[in-house]
């Protein structure tokens, strides 16, 4: 399993280790992560206080599509035909001791 989908599979599957945090855009979902959880790739994906924005390449979006619409069905404004790309943006909020995960769907 890649580091994507077992972070996202982490989320989808532990509501209780996980808060939505407040929505303020009409395209984007955000969670926060209890930082002692143990995920994949930590040091890379979740540098302290830095802000980690890739754009999910569009193969894993194809192929990982039923996955990623779960999470797109949260958003609060969804387009008619749907999404193409999905941006991912994390970081460590060590002050608030988690683990930020902001998904962007356009």
């Amino acid at each position: 399993m890649s580091t994507l989908t077992t972070i996202l599979t982490y989320i989808q599957e532990n509501p209780e280790t996980v808060t939505l945090e407040p929505f303020q855009y009409a395209n984007v979902i955000r969670f926060g992560i209890d930082d002692q959880v143990q995920l994949p790739d930590v040091e890379k994906l979740f540098p302290d206080m830095r802000l980690h924005v890739n754009r999910i390449d569009s193969d894993y979006v194809n192929a990982h599509r039923d996955l990623l619409e779960a999470f797109y069905q949260q958003t609060i404004e969804k387009q008619k035909d749907g999404f193409q790309d999905v941006w991912i943006t994390t970081t460590h909020l060590s002050d608030r001791h988690i683990f930020l995960v902001d998904l962007s769907f356009e």
